[in-house]
């Protein structure tokens, strides 16, 4: 697998989705098709208004832009997250509508994950604090977990430090670590 005895395969984590919508609804075609892909979900956030922590989304998904979070039932291997964000933008183009000349989304899927010891998310734009990942993805630690608590960085998206989602992904990463015992003692 890996040459040597330093290289180790990494644990798997728990991936998740950001779904952002222009309703204050759950997406049920989005969820359909990322559970056909993924696997059976597990989690579901409680839907938030995006709008009040920025508006950037605000006219291409037509109004008031909402979100909230599914998690896998199953653990992937952490280097899935190009394949996954790539599958992302696939249906996000599938579930999208002409208006006019471009496409508008009636979705936007960010795929991450969350491990014991941070919350990383997948983008397809560069900046100083990404890193490439491959075929046109980068990831973001978004969320450190230090001190029994997950903590933002200076970068971290105003909704991601909220304390509602922070609640949210504390609560995936407890679940997580037992899911990943169970994981490792029945292997």
């Amino acid at each position: 697998m890996f040459p040597g005895p330093r290289l180790k395969t990494p644990p798997p984590a728990k991936f998740f989705v950001a779904v952002m919508v222009p309703a204050d609804i759950y997406h049920e075609e989005a969820e359909e098709a990322l559970t056909a892909l993924f696997g059976p979900l597990e989690h579901h956030s409680p839907r938030y208004e995006f709008s009040r922590f920025s508006s950037y989304y605000d006219e291409e998904m037509g109004g008031t832009t909402w979100k909230y979070f599914v998690t896998f039932a199953r653990l992937m291997p952490m280097d899935a997250l190009v394949d996954v964000k790539l599958s992302a933008e696939q249906l996000q183009t599938r579930l999208a509508v002409r208006q006019h000349d471009p496409l508008r989304r009636t979705v936007n899927l960010d795929p991450g994950f969350v491990t014991g010891w941070n919350l990383v998310l997948s983008t397809v734009k560069n900046h100083a604090h990404r890193l490439y990942l491959g075929r046109g993805v980068y990831g973001e630690v978004t969320l450190l977990f230090r001190k029994h608590a997950f903590e933002a960085l200076p970068w971290t998206y105003r909704d991601y430090s909220s304390g509602a989602v922070i609640d949210f992904f504390t609560q995936v990463r407890c679940d997580y670590l037992k899911q990943l015992e169970r994981t490792v003692f029945e292997t």
